[in-house]
């Protein structure tokens, strides 16, 4: 009965040292899959940001592009707001004299 014991116990110990050792590799796994998950939100977060980033700049390249179209119009509307501004500095000038 004794031996029949202390061969239980030797079973359950091996047993247990293996379970400890499993549990240790599965936390090894489970902390490198958390550090690889905060990786990629983080480089989530950076390409949403740069991807809001663009949109916004393709947003301004249309409107620019509907304002002119080619260079010429876009010369010509220049020259269109300066002659307005030189127009409304005139008349600030007429009105504080």
């Amino acid at each position: 009965m004794a031996t029949e014991l202390q061969d239980t116990l030797a079973r359950l110990v091996s047993k247990s040292t293996v379970m400890v050792e499993k549990y240790h590799a599965l936390s090894a796994a489970k902390e490198q899959a958390v550090a690889e998950l905060q990786r990629v939100q983080e480089e989530n977060k950076k390409l949403r940001i740069e991807m809001e980033r663009v949109k916004r700049e393709n947003e301004y390249l249309r409107m620019a592009h509907m304002v002119a179209p080619n260079a010429e119009a876009a010369a010509r509307g220049k020259t269109m707001i300066s002659k307005i501004v030189r127009d409304i500095d005139k008349c600030i000038n007429q009105l504080n004299a």
